[in-house]
């Protein structure tokens, strides 16, 4: 009797799932209907935001922006490019912004004399900017000056 319950009950299951299934539409891109075969269009290359002398910060402690192309600089493993211009060596020679003393630091408060890696990749908070519109709208206002 037992197994007879249990087996009209997965019966009704897998009823009611193929019912679902098949009343479910094709699915739909978040971009929008694009037939597979149609080309896409490569949209404009966007262009350097050069200013004439640094960006001023969004808000208190935000990572500085970079004033300067950065798409052929080279940032890896064994070489980073922005310490050429950056690091204490280098920036008082060339009037370069030289990286904060936060950037030495490592995850134990150990003040090292290199950069730590945790900041080695700039670009995850330093950002050129770009001559493109938002890509979605932004409010933000900072009132901390």
């Amino acid at each position: 009797m037992k197994l007879l319950n249990s087996l009209s009950i997965i019966g009704c299951l897998l009823a009611m799932l193929t019912g679902v299934a098949s009343a479910i539409d094709d699915p739909v891109s978040l971009r929008g209907y694009r037939p597979v075969d149609k080309v896409s269009v490569r949209p404009a290359p966007a262009k350097v935001v050069l200013p004439d002398d640094r960006y001023q910060r969004s808000y208190k402690h935000a990572p500085p922006l970079i004033p300067h192309k950065v798409d052929t600089t080279r940032i890896s493993l064994k070489k980073n490019q922005c310490l050429g211009c950056h690091s204490d060596l280098e920036a008082g020679e060339i009037d370069a912004p030289k990286i904060g003393e936060n950037h030495y630091i490592n995850r134990k408060g150990e003040k090292l004399g290199h950069v730590s890696t945790r900041y080695y990749f700039c670009t995850q908070c330093h950002a050129p900017q770009m001559d493109k519109p938002p890509l979605v709208d932004n409010r933000f206002n900072p009132n901390w000056k």
